[in-house]
This record gives structure tokens, sequence and C-alpha cells, in this order.
């Protein structure tokens, strides 16, 4: 968990703020122009946002007449936070010195994506992908009349290790990296046939890339309910 304390705002204090203002996390990302994958992810506190985020979200707050108990904690102004994830290391009175520096305990990685767009898709992509597979790891196994497992025993797990795979491949695509090379379109939509492994897991993952380019079909089909009724299915194949 992150310690949120030195920054302009927190998790708690963004919550109270927006809840107090009547918006939801989407109304709050529209009205200030921030990126909404950021205003949930932040509020969730497992995300920092860079501090020029988090302090025109709260100035927005404050310009809708939303008043924090602490007003006058200006973090970046201060010198108590620098950008880049790196501190301020405190006088011998105990108060930020801006001149001495201390990197953090948070190790930041570089994300290759410059889209806000496709970054969030992506991201809650592997979020909801995430609840799936917890859904479907919750189911119980099934013992089969020959096999050791059942068929939908079977069939819910190659669709788990399906939905993992999917995020493995999109954890790589934030770092500027795809596994395959970069899919073909007319693999995603069924125009070619596969040739290698790589179309044919770039087209199991059709939806997916189209969805995370926004493709307001793929996201939609994305949302309905799972119906395995085969392997190729369950592979998303068909």
């Amino acid at each position: 968990m992150f310690d949120f304390s030195p920054l302009p705002l927190t998790p708690e204090l963004s919550r109270a703020a927006r809840n107090y203002l009547g918006f939801s996390q989407a109304k709050a990302a529209e009205d200030s122009t921030l990126p909404a994958h950021k205003i949930k992810r932040f509020e969730a506190g497992n995300y920092m946002p860079d501090v020029e985020f988090l302090q025109a979200l709260r100035d927005f707050y404050e310009q809708h007449g939303y008043r924090f108990e602490e007003p006058a904690a200006k973090a970046k102004g201060s010198g108590a936070v620098f950008p880049g994830g790196v501190v301020g290391d405190d006088d011998e009175e105990g108060q930020p010195a801006a001149g001495r520096h201390q990197k953090t305990a948070i190790h930041h990685m570089r994300i290759a994506i410059r889209d806000e767009d496709e970054m969030g898709q992506v991201l809650d992509l592997i979020e909801a992908n995430e609840e799936k597979v917890e859904s479907l790891l919750k189911q119980p196994v099934g013992a089969g009349f020959l096999d050791a497992f059942n068929e939908k025993s079977e069939l819910t797990h190659v669709e788990a290790l399906k939905l993992l795979a999917e995020n493995g491949a999109m954890w790589a695509r934030l770092f500027g990296r795809d596994l395959g090379g970069t899919p073909d379109d007319k693999v995603l939509t069924g125009g070619a046939k596969p040739k290698t492994h790589a179309d044919l897991l770039h087209r199991s993952q059709a939806t997916a890339h189209r969805a995370v380019k926004g493709d307001k079909a793929a996201i939609a089909q994305r949302k309905q309910p799972s119906v395995t009724g085969s392997l190729a299915h369950a592979l998303g194949l068909t």
C-alpha cells in the first residue's frame, strides 16, 4: 500500500470530497477533464498518480466549494514532495527541507502507452479479467465419468487460464512489448487464417486487442456473460 500522507490529496480525502459534492467518479473526471481511470485507481489506493494530477484534482474540488481540513497542505509547493517519486528530507526541526532529497521506497516503472484512453482501457480490461478469474476459481471441480474431471470443469479452467494469458499480454503491452509481434488486423477480425501460434494467440485475444483500441462492439462483447460450450470457445477462438 502506498503512503499518500505527504501528497496534496489522499484517496480517503478524494472520496470524501467527491461524495460531498455528489459526483460519481465518471462525473468528476468529465467535469475536471482528468483521466477517469486515474481517479478510479487512486481512490482504490493501488495507484499513485503524479503530483500535478493530485493537485489539479484537489483544486477542482476546492473550486466547487469543498473545504479540506488542511487547506494549506500544498505538498509540492512546500518542497515535501517532488516529481518522480522523490521526497524532501526533514531538517533538524522536523520541517521539510527542499534542498535535501531522498528516494522513496516506491519503485516506478515507465509505461510505454502514451494514449491515456488506451492505457485506461488496458487497465480496465486487466481488472475485469481478474474479477472473472476470481469468480471462475471459486467454482467447484466436478469429477468425470471416465476422466478425472468433467467437461465443465475442464472448460472453466481453460477459460481462467485464457484470461490470465490475456492479462500477461496486456501487462507486456503496457511496457511496450507486443508478445508475438503486432497483431494482424485480418487475424483479429477473422479475415485471415492464423498461420503461426502467435497468430493463434492474437486470435484468441482478439476482443481484448480491439477493446483496448476503443472498439465499442468489442467492449460491449467483453461485458457479456461467458457461456462456454467447447474448448475452442473457452480459448476465444470461436
